[in-house]
C-alpha cells in the first residue's frame, strides 16, 4: 500500500463520525485526508463562513460538521445537473440551514491566466448569493482544471475573493501535485504575500493562512 492509499484508508478512519450513510466517492472529489485536513481547519481555527468551489463528498462532510458547530457553507457549482444531485443530497440530510448552493456557469473572466481559455464561474450569480459577507475559509477545488488549455482555470479565484476575505483566512487548494495548481499558487504567494504549506501526501492540497495559526 502506497503512502498515499495508507493516509486515506486512516483519515476514512477518522471521518467515521461524520460517515451517517455512504456517499460516492470517484477520482474527482478532493481525497479522504484532504477532507480531513478542511475538517481540522474548521474546528481547530474556528472557521465559520465558508465559500467552497466545487460541490461534492467535501461540500457533505463540511455540513455535516457545520450542523454540529455552527457556521454555512456556500459551495458554487457550474455544473446544473451535479448541482441539483447535491443539492437533493442536502435535503435528504436536512443540511439546507448550513449549506447553499451558488449555481454559477462558467463564463468570460477578466482575470484568465494568460494564453489560456477564458472562463470563472459567472461572477454575478456568486455576488448575488455571496453578498457581503466575510469569508474565513475559501476552499478551491473547481472548476474543473485537468486539461491542459485550462491546467490554470483556479486562478480567478484569489482576484475575485480577495476583497471578501477576512483579516484572519484559510485558503486551501486541491490538487497541488499538478503544475498547473504549483504556478497558480506561487502567484497567490506573490498577491497577497502569503505562504502555503503542501501537503501533496496528505491530501494533495494547499494551505495558506493571513495569520499564523494552529497547523492542521
Amino acid at each position: 500500500m502506497n503512502d498515499q492509499l495508507w493516509q486515506d484508508v486512516l483519515a476514512l478512519q477518522v471521518l467515521a463520525p461524520l460517515s451517517s450513510s455512504y456517499l460516492p466517492w470517484n477520482m474527482a472529489a478532493m481525497r479522504p485526508s484532504g477532507v480531513v485536513t478542511v475538517l481540522n481547519e474548521i474546528i481547530i481555527n474556528r472557521r465559520r463562513c465558508i465559500v467552497e468551489l466545487g460541490a461534492g463528498i467535501s461540500s457533505i462532510y463540511i455540513g455535516r460538521l457545520l450542523r454540529q458547530r455552527g457556521g454555512h457553507v456556500w459551495t458554487v457549482e457550474h455544473d446544473e445537473q451535479w448541482a441539483d444531485a447535491v443539492e437533493q443530497e442536502f435535503a435528504d440530510e436536512s443540511l439546507e440551514d448550513v449549506v447553499t448552493v451558488v449555481r454559477a456557469p462558467l463564463a468570460p473572466t477578466e482575470s484568465a491566466w494568460p494564453d489560456e481559455e477564458n472562463a470563472w464561474y459567472e461572477s454575478e450569480a456568486i455576488r448575488r448569493t455571496i453578498a457581503d459577507r466575510t469569508i474565513d475559509l475559501l476552499v478551491i477545488d473547481g472548476p474543473p482544471a485537468n486539461d491542459v488549455a485550462r491546467q490554470h482555470a483556479r486562478y480567478p479565484a484569489i482576484p475575485f475573493f480577495s476583497p471578501l476575505l477576512a483579516d484572519d483566512y484559510t485558503i486551501v487548494l486541491d490538487d497541488v501535485n499538478r503544475p498547473g495548481e504549483q504556478e497558480i499558487m506561487k502567484r497567490w504567494e506573490r498577491d497577497l504575500g502569503i505562504s502555503f504549506e503542501q501537503h501533496v501526501l496528505a491530501g494533495g492540497i494547499g494551505i495558506g493562512r493571513s495569520r499564523s495559526s494552529f497547523a492542521v
